[in-house]
């Protein structure tokens, strides 16, 4: 009996000092976190040799459309005759615009219509000397080359009133992606410049971002037209309009790893 008690006590003692053990060796190693594996992510992705460089891609094109705002204005002794007289005269213009140059309806649209009195102004107040009536309609024309011939043909139909023309393109979405071709081209260029200098070669893309979208602007052309100056034309010197040249651009933001 007393042997077996003996083995007792050192069961007991041996488990003791294997459990004080564990402790002690538990204590001795750091304990790894979601923090502590976050963090050395970061320090990871801190030592990754990267280079941020900026592209800028640009590019002219030459218009292919253009947004012409025209009106016909009439005047009348009263608001009725006034308008009817316009509603005559735009008739006469829509033979112009839809039967000799075949524009679609989508193409022409009235922006503004506005019916009212006209005055005269003597030493005490002002009297109604009659009434004018005005439609303004935005026609989208895209046969620039003869541009001023359709101006010309526009005003002996009726429309005494040009307020300007806006040059554009229908082409956006693909001079976008070209433009931001070239942009990638020119980020590429400057980062292998600057790797081949620190003695690398590039690897990768790490991150792009493109800065401001793509710029597609209109150029606005100054033409104004009205029933005197139309008046004092020469019928034999049609109209020249010049479009010029449209500039598109775009930037992006590229970081390479090398």
């Amino acid at each position: 009996m007393m042997g077996i008690a003996k083995n007792k006590k050192w069961l007991i003692a041996g488990i003791a000092a294997m459990a004080l053990t564990t402790a002690l060796y538990a204590q001795s190693v750091p304990s790894i976190g979601p923090g502590k594996v976050y963090a050395a992510e970061q320090a990871a992705a801190a030592q990754r040799n990267v280079v941020t460089v900026t592209g800028q891609g640009e590019m002219t094109i030459t218009p292919d459309v253009a947004y012409v705002t025209l009106g016909i204005r009439t005047e009348a002794e009263t608001a009725k005759d006034a308008q009817a007289a316009n509603a005559a005269a735009y008739a006469k213009l829509r033979e112009v615009l839809f039967n000799q140059y075949k524009l679609a309806a989508k193409d022409v649209q009235t922006n503004g219509f506005r019916v009212q009195p006209e005055y005269t102004y003597t030493e005490r107040d002002p009297k109604i000397k009659g009434y004018s009536a005005t439609q303004m309609l935005q026609v989208t024309y895209r046969d620039l080359d003869n541009l001023g011939t359709f101006l010309d043909a526009a005003s002996a139909a009726g429309a005494n009133q040009i307020e300007g023309v806006r040059f554009s393109t229908e082409k956006g979405q693909e001079y976008e992606l070209q433009v931001i071709q070239k942009a990638m081209d020119n980020a590429k260029a400057k980062a292998e410049t600057i790797a081949k200098y620190a003695g690398k070669e590039l690897k990768g893309i790490v991150a792009v971002n493109q800065g401001g979208g793509v710029a597609v602007p209109m150029q606005y052309s100054n033409i104004a037209f009205s029933e005197a100056k139309g008046a004092a034309m020469d019928a034999a010197s049609p109209t020249s309009i010049s479009t010029g040249e449209l500039k598109v651009t775009t930037n992006v933001t590229v970081q390479y790893e090398f």
